[in-house]
Formats: structure tokens, C-alpha cells, sequence
């Protein structure tokens, strides 16, 4: 018998079609594996460079925060990367093209006979305040006219005596204004696009490219202090301390040689364990700030100086208010009072931690003419820093007790309330001064109605 081995063609194209759909799925299933495979490695790495985005700005924002909070037994300042009215300022000061016609000018000229000038360091740096908003305002013009660069004049500053470090001027110690030069601006009296002021209070013509100031200590107050900076509302509707206070920091940013003095004297100075929250500071101004003194070369004093008695009883309603309090950051450029007060303390609050300033010059006057005549082989720098180092100690209080009538001890209250490291401040005011500066130091806020203003 013969068998054939050609199968019927209808189950021939059956088996065909099987293999054939068998292919097909193979395919399919292929095909969607990797797939799926492809779109688990794209959204694993999708999610592992938003993570590592997400990280570098958490890590930037990060790094910002901890800079300040590592910093408190070290040197800190706020600084134009933190962004806020700093960087506001820091841009305007710094223009892309100082020689374009466009770019404004405001040079401060040093009052005459600026060799017998005897403010101090925050009594220059209050100034200077001033002349930035007038600068940054272009005298309460900004919506007209915009802002104008804020530089000073190149003659002698008093303070910066014998210099070694750079020019004889705020620049010894301090950052520049601007990365504009005085070659940058026109030059007085032999140009059509510069003029001068007489009057601090004098009206101008915006439209000149370079202003200069009256040869006077005094200078213009600003209105609208917050017109320049885009924001919203007048100055009711923001801070004058936060204004106020940038503009300071602004002009007080040590260079990096004072930078490195003044955090080896906090190191050395405060305790690893410092709480600011449970601090009161006492900036002591004595010397030629008082009334009746008798120290050659200083300016006459104005103030009908508190007995130390009275300090001490700031520190013990204090310490009624926050029996939590335990530490005293004392200091005084007067180094008999500063001696005096520390007795006083150790007898009458002997469980208050007190905190010095480590190697403090302690000169013994606030003005800036002589202050190397008056302690031996101290320079201007050893008085500079020690007097930044004490206000850089007092940024770590949270209570104060001050003299407001002293721009030294408002100023320190000021700064505190804006950039210090304790969650709040309170002030204690035992010489009291009626004017906004004062008002800000002492409460915070602008002066409560009727009380008497002055420059």
C-alpha cells in the first residue's frame, strides 16, 4: 500500500497561519518589552536629574541658610548673593558700562578741612546712608529720571591714616561702592554735564550726567526711599529699618583682610555655646561722648552720660522679663567704664556668662582724627576692626540696653533687629534720643506720633 506524505492543503495553510499569528505575537510581545524597558531607564533617569536639579537648588538654598547659622561663633555678614534690597543695590551700583552717557553719577565731596573731622565710624556710615538713597532715588526723582551711581571723593578719610592696605580712604577697610571709577565721571567746572550742590537740600538738574555734593556734613533725606526698587506702594506699605539697615550693611562690608581679623577675634571671643536668645548685649559709649569731657581731638560732647548703675538695672529688667537669660556681651571703646561694668556685674549677677571682646584696642573716643594718639602702638586698622568685632559680638544678643542719642549703640540696635541671629529684639533705652533713627533702634518702628524729628 501505498501512503502519501502531501498533507490535505486545507490543514497546510491552518498550520500557516498558526506559526504565522505565533510570529506575530512573538513580535508584539517583543517589541512592547522593550518598550516598557526603554520608559522605566527614560523615567529613572527623567527622575533621577529632577532629583539632582531639585538637590543642586536645595543644596544653593541650603548653603545660603547655613552659611549664617554655622556662622555664629564666626564671621558673618549679609551679603548681595542673598538676594533682597542688597542685591537690589549691589546691581545698580555695579552698571554694565560706567562711561555710557546714560549711566548717572553722584560723588560725595568730603567737607572741607575733612582732616579735622571727628565722627566715628557709624556716624560717617549713617551718612553715607543717606547720600545712597539720594543716589538710588536721584533725589526723590527716580520715576523720571532713574537712579544715579553712588561713589565717594579720593581725599583723605580720617579713620584710614596711614593705610597699608590700600588708599587712605573707606576703601582701606570696606568694599567699594561700584565697580565705576572716579576717571568715569565728568569733571567739575570744565564740563557742561557735571554740577555741584551748595545746599545738602539744594534742587538740581536731573538731567546732568554727574552730580556732586555740597562740601558739607550734612546730607538730603529721601522721601520715597523704596520708589527705585520696582516695588509696589510707597514707603508706607514697606520697611524703613529693612531699607535702612541694607544701605548700612551695604556700606560696612569689610574687605577680606579685616573679613579674616574679625572672625579671628569672634572665634577667640565667644563662647562655643553662645544662644543668642539668651543673650543681652551692652555697648557701652562713654569717653568723648559725654558731656564735660577733656579728650583732645574729639567731638564735643552731647550726651549727660548715664552712671553704670543705670546700665545694670537694663540688665536686671532683663532678666526679670526672661529668667532664661544667660549671658552679658559687654563693650566699650571706653576701657574704665567697660573694667567698671564687668565688676559691677560679677557682684550684683554673678550667674550671667560675660562676653568680651578678645583683644579690644578700647581707645578711648568714638571720633576718627586721632585715634592712633590715643593707646600705644595702635594703629587705625587695630580700632577699626575692634569696633566692627564689637558689633559683629552684639549681632549675637537678643536684649539691649543703649544709649539711642549715640549712633554707635542705634546703629548696633539696628542691625541686630535686621540681621541679628536671635528670633527677636528687644531695647532698653537709657539715654534716649527723639528722632527716627533713634525710634528704629528703640522699637523698630517710625516714631509714634509728636515726637520731635531731627537730621
Amino acid at each position: 500500500m501505498v501512503i502519501s506524505l502531501k498533507e490535505p492543503k486545507a490543514v497546510s495553510a491552518s498550520r500557516w497561519q498558526k506559526n504565522l499569528l505565533i510570529s506575530i505575537g512573538a513580535l508584539i510581545l517583543i517589541t512592547l518589552s522593550n518598550y516598557i524597558t526603554i520608559a522605566k531607564y527614560a523615567n529613572r533617569n527623567e527622575t533621577k536629574e529632577l532629583t539632582n536639579n531639585n538637590a543642586s537648588s536645595s543644596s544653593s538654598s541650603n548653603s545660603r541658610l547655613l552659611r549664617k547659622a554655622n556662622s555664629l561663633t564666626s564671621y558673618w555678614w549679609p551679603s548681595q548673593d542673598d538676594g533682597g534690597l542688597l542685591a537690589k543695590i549691589y546691581s545698580i551700583q555695579h552698571p554694565a558700562d560706567c562711561l555710557s552717557p546714560s549711566t548717572k553719577f553722584f560723588v560725595v565731596r568730603s567737607p572741607r578741612r575733612i582732616e579735622k573731622d571727628t565722627r566715628g565710624l557709624t556716624a560717617f556710615a549713617h551718612a553715607a546712608s543717606n547720600h545712597l538713597l539720594h543716589a538710588l532715588t536721584d533725589g526723590d526723582k527716580f520715576k523720571k529720571f532713574g537712579s544715579r551711581i553712588l561713589m565717594f571723593d579720593d581725599l583723605l578719610w580720617p579713620m584710614a591714616k596711614g593705610c597699608a592696605n590700600g588708599p587712605e580712604t573707606r576703601e582701606c577697610y570696606f568694599e567699594p561702592l561700584t565697580n565705576c571709577e572716579l576717571s568715569d565721571v565728568d569733571p567739575l567746572h570744565t564740563s557742561d554735564r557735571a554740577a555741584d550742590l551748595s545746599d545738602a537740600k539744594d534742587e538740581y538738574d536731573r538731567s546732568i550726567r554727574t552730580l556732586y555734593s555740597a562740601r558739607k556734613l550734612w546730607y538730603r533725606l529721601t522721601n520715597s526711599k523704596y520708589s527705585w526698587t520696582g516695588l509696589s506702594g510707597g514707603d508706607t506699605d514697606h520697611s524703613t529699618i529693612n531699607m535702612l539697615a541694607a544701605t548700612l550693611a551695604y556700606y560696612l562690608r569689610p574687605k577680606p583682610y579685616i573679613r579674616e581679623q574679625i572672625d579671628k577675634r569672634l572665634r577667640q571671643s565667644l563662647p562655643a555655646d553662645i544662644d543668642p536668645d539668651r543673650t543681652i548685649g551692652v555697648p557701652i559709649r562713654r569717653s568723648d561722648k559725654c558731656k564735660g569731657h577733656n579728650i583732645t581731638g574729639s567731638a564735643g560732647g552731647e550726651l549727660d552720660c548715664p552712671p553704670l548703675d543705670v546700665y545694670l538695672n537694663g540688665v536686671h529688667q532683663f532678666l526679670d522679663f526672661d529668667p532664661l537669660v544667660e549671658n552679658v556681651i559687654v563693650t566699650s571703646e571706653d576701657k574704665a567704664a567697660c573694667d567698671e561694668f564687668v565688676e559691677l556685674l560679677k557682684k550684683e549677677l554673678p550667674q550671667l556668662r560675660i562676653v568680651l571682646n578678645v583683644g579690644d584696642v578700647q581707645q578711648g573716643t568714638g571720633s576718627g582724627t586721632k585715634l592712633e594718639a590715643y593707646v600705644d602702638q595702635a594703629s587705625n586698622v587695630d580700632v577699626v576692626t575692634s569696633a566692627l568685632t564689637s558689633m559683629h559680638l552684639h549681632l549675637r544678643a537678643r536684649y539691649f540696653v543703649i544709649t539711642s542719642l549715640s549712633t554707635w549703640t542705634s546703629t548696633i540696635a539696628v542691625m541686630a533687629r535686621v540681621y541679628g541671629f536671635a528670633s527677636e529684639v528687644y531695647v532698653h533705652d537709657v539715654g534716649r534720643n527723639h528722632n527716627l533713627f533713634s525710634a528704629l533702634a528703640r522699637k523698630g518702628c517710625e516714631p509714634i506720633h509728636g515726637e520731635r524729628m531731627k537730621n
